[in-house]
């Protein structure tokens, strides 16, 4: 995968210990300034969003952005392209900075830029800003978080982390990441039998509970969308399209869990969504990226997966669309 040592690009990369998955820490992964949240509304274009569609991660700020109507205040660039040293940024093509005279090729250039002695590794999603020339955040969580709180005449009224939730939504996030979100990751970089075979048994039975808590309500928390629905949302979007065969997390599919199935397509089917899930692109840039385990660059035919079939979960009660 690559990083970066002190500005410098290297190939190697830190992220795999005894043979196990690692997931390295981030010098951005602290929470959003109130100002930095304020300007957003008040400087529309100041701030930029860096994604990618391969990545579920990014995807999780492209959403709420989606969901608060931030759009025309948090221009979007998706990075893609080969990935000869990290993320390209624009297909193999140059892409001029916003508020810079610099252009770059890839992803890691907007760190160097950031910070020229950075040490880490260079990933999505980036928070932008073009004034000061400074990455603000490039973890997708506090992002998240940070967009919810944009105050604006046009914003999605409700919010997705309501303050009586805040300390169960926290606890239901740590263990669904450290089960699934991050835990297929773990199962499809494993070098070791014994690092897979205990990543594998954590994300189904992260899985299995979820189906569990899913029986008799329509969202994690009940009849209301969260943050933490958004997050395992852009997980299990990707689980029969990619974690299933690519990251060998075969045990059983998606669409093996009734209550997990649904409950994913009840979330695609949102109204205020529509349209901005590209699942070809998201298997085409994840086969073709993502891991070793695809050398030949192959994009497999999809399963039949019919997203639209309804969801029948309205039932159980919910507003929020």
């Amino acid at each position: 995968m690559g990083m970066l040592y002190k500005g410098e690009w290297t190939d190697q990369d830190d992220i795999i210990h005894n043979g196990a998955y690692i997931r390295p820490d981030s010098k951005y992964n602290g929470e959003i300034a109130k100002d930095v949240i304020e300007n957003i509304a008040t400087f529309p274009g100041r701030y930029w969003l860096i994604g990618s569609n391969s990545c579920q991660w990014s995807q999780r700020p492209m959403l709420m952005r989606r969901l608060k109507k931030l759009d025309n205040l948090i221009p979007l660039h998706i990075a893609h392209g080969p990935r000869l040293e990290g993320y390209a940024i624009n297909g193999g093509a140059t892409w001029d900075i916003p508020g810079s005279q610099f252009a770059i090729c890839h992803l890691h250039q907007l760190y160097t830029l950031s910070d020229p002695d950075y040490t880490g590794r260079s990933t999505v999603p980036v928070l932008w800003d073009s004034l000061s020339q400074q990455i603000i955040s490039n973890e997708s969580s506090q992002i998240m978080h940070a967009l919810d709180k944009v105050e604006t005449e046009d914003q999605h009224p409700l919010t997705y982390y309501p303050p009586s939730l805040s300390k169960e939504m926290s606890l239901t996030d740590s263990w669904i990441y450290s089960g699934l979100s991050n835990g297929v990751y773990k199962a499809g970089f494993a070098q070791s039998q014994n690092a897979y075979n205990q990543a594998v048994a954590l994300v189904f039975h992260t899985l299995d509970r979820l189906e569990q808590i899913l029986t008799e309500k329509r969202f994690l928390f009940g009849p209301d969308q969260t943050a933490s629905d958004w997050k395992l949302f852009t997980t299990l979007l990707r689980f029969d399209l990619v974690y299933y065969t690519l990251h060998r997390c075969i045990k059983r599919r998606l669409v093996d869990y009734p209550n997990l199935w649904a409950y994913t397509r009840d979330l695609y089917q949102t109204r205020s969504i529509s349209g901005i899930v590209d699942i070809p692109t998201i298997v085409a840039a994840s086969y073709q990226n993502d891991t070793t385990n695809n050398p030949h660059n192959i994009i497999p035919i999809m399963p039949d997966l019919d997203w639209e079939t309804p969801h029948e979960r309205d039932t159980l009660k919910a507003n929020r669309s």
